[in-house]
């Protein structure tokens, strides 16, 4: 109730049935003058339900008088007012809205900028032709028509289809999907799942990083640690002088700047402590600047073919064959033993695995 300059402060009226903190919020709200509330007879025993309908009525008043404009009720205590429910559940979330959400929680996650952009790519491609509709309608048949409808090799559908069944699974978890069946497609095995993963040989190996210390102390460095740590290229490419613990024999990958965002340690082997001893120092090293030296090696006379993820394959597979541990070797490259099998190991023998963690530098005692 406003105050009236000319008759003073008004007092608001005594009000025995509704809570105090009901009365206080319609002031504060200063909206609507309050409903004239009927007074509750005097209460005794044989009118107790009379009593208890006009509380009723009171406090259905004082909640209408909450939420805006009140309608004129009838003084009758045996006939409450009626009122309309809404709905109880928001608007269906569209493919739109919860690839945006999924973005921002990503980059809250601190999630790396090569991978965000991996998936804005993808989940731009799935969106187009769909942003507006709700995601909890997006079915099997839609998930299959946009895989099978871009001219894509299988690799690129393993992965960009990986990226929508991490954005379903982040909706089910938000509750905008039951479920993340929609993902469950069937895809073209890929050449490469049939194929031994590329390794270089210790031949290979000790003939680009000698090729490397000639061309440019830093990117031995960085093509060291590659081989002998398997962390992934854009692993090392965040790496720095202060992750490698020489005095505590072992290279750090700190949870910010590892694919996985956990912290892990890897051992430093004494083949990787004596190609660091040449010097160099640990800092960025383009996929260009690689190549080029990469081309000027020479291996019994030919050049060193270049797979993708060679140096992180050669690690696995010659770590797995030296020290016969697959829990260790998957720790230490940073995944399960499941994808270590699946995708890293090639075989190799054990003579191989000496030769390679033998590799030093020319001139280097023994």
């Amino acid at each position: 109730m406003s105050e009236d300059a000319s008759d003073g402060p008004s007092k608001s009226p005594s009000n025995p049935v509704a809570p105090t903190i009901l009365s206080l919020a319609i002031k504060r709200k200063s909206a609507p003058a309050p409903v004239a509330l009927p007074v509750a007879p005097q209460v005794t025993q044989g009118g107790l339900a009379d009593a208890l309908a006009a509380m009723a009525a009171a406090l259905a008043a004082v909640a209408a008088a909450l939420k805006g404009p009140t309608p004129v009720y009838s003084h009758s205590l045996t006939a409450p007012p009626q009122t309309t429910i809404g709905p109880l559940s928001p608007d269906p979330a569209t493919v739109r809205q919860v690839v945006n959400e999924f973005l921002v929680a990503k980059a809250r996650a601190a999630r790396s900028d090569r991978y965000l952009r991996q998936l804005r790519v993808s989940l731009s491609s799935f969106s187009r032709g769909r942003a507006l509709t709700p995601i909890a309608s997006v079915g099997l048949a839609d998930v299959e028509r946009w895989v099978f409808g871009q001219d894509w090799t299988p690799r690129t559908m393993r992965g960009y289809l990986a990226d929508v069944r991490t954005l379903f699974h982040f909706a089910q978890r938000r509750g905008y999907v039951a479920s993340v069946t929609p993902c469950a497609v069937e895809l073209p095995a890929a050449a490469g799942d049939l194929e031994a993963p590329g390794i270089h040989t210790p031949g290979q190996v000790r003939a680009i990083l000698e090729t490397a210390r000639r061309a440019d102390l830093d990117v031995m460095r960085h093509l060291a640690v590659r081989y002998f740590t398997g962390v992934r290229s854009a692993e090392a490419h965040r790496l720095r002088e202060e992750n490698l613990l020489l005095d505590r024999g072992f290279l750090e990958v700190p949870a910010i700047k590892a694919k996985t965002r956990r912290r892990r340690l890897v051992s430093i082997q004494p083949a990787l402590t004596r190609w660091l001893a040449l010097g160099g120092r640990l800092r960025p090293v383009s996929p260009d600047t690689i190549r080029r030296v990469v081309r000027l090696a020479k291996c019994d006379g030919a050049p060193v073919p270049w797979p993708a993820n060679v140096t992180r394959h050669s690690f696995v597979s010659y770590h797995l064959a030296a020290f016969e541990n697959a829990g260790k070797t998957a720790l230490e490259a940073g995944h399960s033993e499941t994808m270590l099998f699946a995708h890293y190991r090639a075989l190799v023998s054990r003579e191989a695995a000496r030769e390679f963690w033998d590799i030093a530098p020319p001139d280097t005692p023994g």
